[in-house]
């Protein structure tokens, strides 16, 4: 990052070749990074759920070989769900203790099928993301990420106590190594070692264990190099149904927290891999989740975890400042030969549980610290603060027992445990958020054709709000030259038959939000060809004047635009402040009388 926090442009983008010495020196840091957790957690979950080794043995190799394999799909651009940007998969840390529960009440065979589901779950509502678009706001993947982090929480924490009873002195010692290595390196050490904090962490955490006798050595040392571990039968389809349906809605939350925290990953990763500001794409952001969910059903039908993308990736790319998808490679073959290295897991599974606690919790602090801030300055109404604030009570209050629901009543299934009891209402909290307010749609023909009764439209809304002339004809001409640039730009694009176009109009704080939403085209962003417009080589050049002339108008009336291009359609938006509204008239006097 700079020095007022914005992210460096990267030497290398995505789509470019760096040297194969920096191909090869950057994937291995970046599989190292992210191997651990691929050993660490699909174990802990096994063993504070009580199965056997095997069961844990095939879990590790399930993830490392299901993470290798969707890391690579995703460096491969074939088809129309290729993937630009470098991702790289992982197990994801919210999951963990729905899947404790789930493998401790209904066994292998039924974890299995609660995460192919959740998979499933998460490509459908993945490829129709634009119907999402009002629901996956920043304030939600904050709260969601929140309600996560404390239900995580009191599961690290009982397998941080679970220790033998001559080593009850141990546990705050590793934990304060552990957290004060993590919180000094990634704070305050040198900028180029401050991505691997969490790792060094680990190092110094093992360092106490190996110090005060907490560490197994036997094991690792009977562990061989290279070899097939012993992972046993395969999970088999003996579910059982009871827990399969008790658990099946946290599961599906758990694919939609996942789908919230993998849009905000995505759309981090683009910002940070290319040297010029460029508008977000949704649709690589769909193209990640649809491989991603395909990777969670992989994994469930290994007798593995959930898979996401790693959130460390952005800040590795800002760090090094290389976003070739080529590390990518390294790193999915890495973790391919490191399901069969059998010494590597043995590493990983005598590790103290304190010092994974530590080590996944301190780790997690600085992004909801970051998320919490970002949220707090976001808000914009009280509306927005109930969105956030009224999940997250509901959610601590049954996470900590102090709210629930009789065992025989519906809810009981759905309030077992916090992220469920409080997605639930943060969803329907979000979705009447979007529903309150004034707003109209109008379905039009995509053509000039349709001028007239756009105009029409626009002008009753604008009366029925009460704005004044002035800002009625800036809302007519600005809606006028939205429908004159999304047909201009489907045309250029050569697309065969008649097209269909809806118009939706609504009050938000800053003036009156135009929203046109149509057919998916694969032609430039018009964000940034209106970004392109304040160049000034634009103002010179008569081809670029005469094509994007209603783009230059729309750019004049409007005071933001925005253009999101989805797989299955495009949404051009625009915001007209209406300063002539009765209401702005009288604080705008208020304003006079009291200057």
């Amino acid at each position: 990052m700079t020095a007022g926090g914005a992210p460096l442009a990267p030497t290398y983008e995505h789509d470019e070749a760096p040297t194969r010495r920096i191909v090869a020196g950057l994937g291995g840091q970046l599989a190292l990074l992210m191997v651990v957790p691929l050993a660490i957690l699909p174990a802990l979950v096994v063993q504070l759920a009580g199965e056997s080794d095997a069961v844990a043995a095939r879990a590790v190799v399930a993830s490392m070989v299901v993470c290798g394999l969707t890391t690579l799909a995703l460096t491969v651009r074939l088809g129309r769900l290729r993937s630009d940007s470098l991702y790289v998969a992982t197990v994801d840390l919210v999951s963990l203790p729905f899947c404790i529960l789930a493998l401790a009440s209904g066994g292998p065979a039924t974890l299995a099928a609660l995460v192919v589901v959740s998979g499933l779950f998460q490509v459908a509502i993945g490829l129709r993301m634009s119907y999402l678009r009002r629901l996956v706001t920043p304030q939600v993947r904050g709260t969601v990420l929140i309600l996560a982090f404390a239900a995580l929480v009191p599961v690290l924490a009982d397998a941080g106590s679970a220790v033998e009873q001559r080593l009850d002195w141990f546990v705050p010692v590793s934990v304060v190594g552990t957290a004060v290595t993590i919180v000094l390196i990634s704070v305050w050490g040198p900028r180029p070692w401050r991505i691997w904090g969490p790792a060094l962490g680990l190092v110094v955490g093992l360092g106490v264990a190996a110090g005060l006798g907490a560490y197994d050595f036997e094991l690792v040392a009977d562990a061989a190099w290279i070899g097939f571990a012993d992972v046993g039968s395969s999970p088999g389809w003996g579910i059982d149904y009871g827990t399969f349906a008790s658990m099946l809605p946290s599961f599906l939350i758990v694919s939609f927290a996942i789908l919230v925290r993998m849009q905000g990953i995505s759309s981090n990763t683009q910002m940070v891999s290319w040297r010029t500001s460029r508008a977000l794409d949704f649709r690589e952001v769909q193209r990640a989740n649809w491989r991603m969910g395909v990777g969670t059903m992989l994994s469930g039908a290994a007798g593995s975890l959930p898979v996401t993308i790693a959130g460390v990736g952005p800040a590795f790319i800002n760090q090094t400042r290389c976003a070739s998808r080529r590390m990518g490679t390294i790193a999915g073959c890495f973790f391919l030969l490191a399901a069969f290295v059998p010494k590597l897991r043995a590493i990983a599974v005598a590790i103290p549980r304190p010092i994974l606690a530590a080590y996944v919790i301190v780790a997690l602090i600085p992004l909801v610290l970051r998320v919490v801030i970002s949220s707090v300055q976001r808000l914009r109404s009280t509306r927005d603060a109930l969105v956030i604030l009224l999940p997250l009570a509901v959610g601590l209050c049954v996470e900590f027992g102090v709210m629930s629901f009789p065992p025989d009543t519906v809810w009981h299934a759905v309030s077992q445990n916090g992220l469920t009891a409080g997605s639930l209402v943060l969803v329907v909290a979000a979705i009447l958020n979007s529903l309150i307010g004034r707003r109209a749609s109008l379905e039009v023909e995509l053509s000039a054709r349709s001028t007239g009764e756009l105009r029409r439209f626009v002008t009753d809304f604008a009366e029925r709000q009460g704005c004044d002339e002035h800002s009625v004809e800036r809302l007519e001409a600005a809606a006028e030259e939205a429908l004159a640039a999304l047909s201009e730009h489907a045309s250029s694009r050569s697309l065969n038959g008649t097209r269909r176009v809806r118009v939706a109009l609504g009050r938000i704080r800053s003036g009156i939000e135009l929203e046109f939403v149509s057919a998916p085209s694969d032609g430039q962003n018009l964000e940034e060809r209106i970004a392109l417009l304040a160049e000034p080589e634009a103002e010179t050049m008569e081809t670029t004047i005469e094509r994007d002339a209603a783009l230059r108008l729309l750019r004049h009336y409007a005071s933001n635009v925005s253009h999101r291009q989805y797989l299955e359609a495009e949404i051009l938006t625009a915001v007209v402040s209406d300063a002539g509204s009765p209401r702005r008239s009288r604080w705008a006097r208020l304003q006079g009388r009291t200057s």
